[in-house]
């Protein structure tokens, strides 16, 4: 998932019963006017924005529309999928998206973005469910050729490969049910482990605006030290760096996110933090240099600390420790926890909460404070 982008909607709302959200719902919120409901809102995913494999469009017409045969399924890279596929000419090649109702998309995300779980955590992947369910619908966007990516930019979509029978059920028991905020669907940002404390929107996405509903919620199981998603095996973490890997990955992608040179950084003399957020993470992070001093904030900390592999940083949930040898740092040391922006849900907290017996509704309305369980009726 991406940064926020808060986007007014149109609704008209009503009350009424909803048993799905689970014991105590009582009356809730109905969104009607601007959406369909699940089977007959058409969502549009990018599966390749510059791809040149496969069919290419005519160049009378320069799109190309595949559609299934006999109830069977289309496919793409090998994958299959329901709905159609609409290729699209472009200069670099071909835009591939494919169209098909909320329902069968949420299908090929659900199980890819909360893993297989078991049915004693069923509450978790109803949650998740909804999370995604209201995610999309937020995003729906008229204004460009697909709504969203099929990758961690939006939402993990794998198609029918992906599909899996208990995140099937979670998803027809919550049948087009969504997180709302005065009676609109919102963002639902999420993550895997959120280490003990979620995240503000300011506190990670540092441009962006803060939320009522996206505030740091803690994680700690009521009566003890213990947190619901310290089960995650990223809820403690370790990352270190010699003299040699600090200064690679300083290179490669410090200029990327401040007003580093991008050729001749020269020795690292000091890496400090610059103060906590209210959740306990790292607001910025100072790099001196050489060539000079460079502030980074927020999320960019992940995306330039990387592992040798290239794979960002955890989360900004750590402390540091620096040693210097001959003016220069010889070793830098994180321990962190969690795994993720933090920022909304923590899936594994969702894990722990659902052993615990909380129910989808009580999960939401604990990761997004202030919000109400409501309803699609299209």
């Amino acid at each position: 998932m991406t940064r926020i982008a808060i986007v007014g909607v149109l609704a008209i709302v009503a009350c009424v019963s909803l048993a799905s959200p689970g014991p105590g719902s009582g009356n809730v919120p109905v969104v009607r006017g601007q959406y369909k409901n699940g089977r007959d809102q058409i969502v549009r995913i990018a599966l390749a924005t510059a791809a040149r494999e496969g069919p290419s469009p005519g160049p009378e017409k320069g799109q190309l529309v595949v559609r299934p045969e006999n109830g069977s399924f289309v496919q793409w890279n090998g994958k299959r999928y329901r709905g159609e596929l609409v290729i699209t000419a472009t200069d670099s090649g071909s835009l591939v998206v494919n169209r098909l109702p909320m329902d069968d998309y949420l299908r090929g995300v659900v199980p890819l973005e909360i893993g297989n779980r078991t049915s004693a955590e069923m509450a978790a992947v109803q949650a998740q469910a909804v999370a995604a369910r209201t995610y999309a619908y937020k995003h729906l966007n008229d204004a460009r050729p697909f709504d969203m990516y099929a990758t961690v930019q939006d939402q993990v979509y794998g198609g029918v490969d992906a599909e899996n029978p208990l995140s099937d059920t979670a998803i027809a028991s919550t049948s087009d049910v969504v997180v709302l905020y005065n009676g609109q669907p919102i963002t639902t940002p999420y993550h895997s482990t959120c280490g003990g404390s979620t995240a503000g929107v300011s506190e990670v996405w540092y441009d962006q605006p803060d939320q009522p509903y996206l505030r740091p919620v803690s994680d700690k199981i009521p009566g003890t030290n213990n947190y619901y998603c310290d089960p995650s095996p990223r809820f403690s973490w370790t990352q270190t760096y010699d003299a040699t890997g600090l200064r690679a990955v300083m290179e490669k992608y410090l200029a990327n996110y401040t007003n580093a040179p991008k050729a001749n950084l020269g020795r690292i003399t000091d890496v400090r933090e610059e103060g906590k957020t209210p959740s306990g993470r790292v607001a910025a992070l100072t790099v001196q240099t050489e060539s000079g001093s460079y502030t980074l904030r927020g999320n960019d900390i992940r995306f330039v600390l990387r592992d040798p592999k290239g794979v960002i940083l955890n989360s900004t949930l750590f402390s540091l420790s620096a040693a210097t040898s001959g003016g220069e740092v010889s070793s830098l040391t994180l321990n962190g926890r969690g795994y993720g922006h933090g920022i909304g849900m923590c899936q594994w907290g969702a894990i722990g909460r659902a052993r615990a017996g909380q129910n989808y509704r009580t999960i939401l309305e604990t990761y997004y404070p202030g919000t109400t369980i409501g309803r699609i009726a299209g």
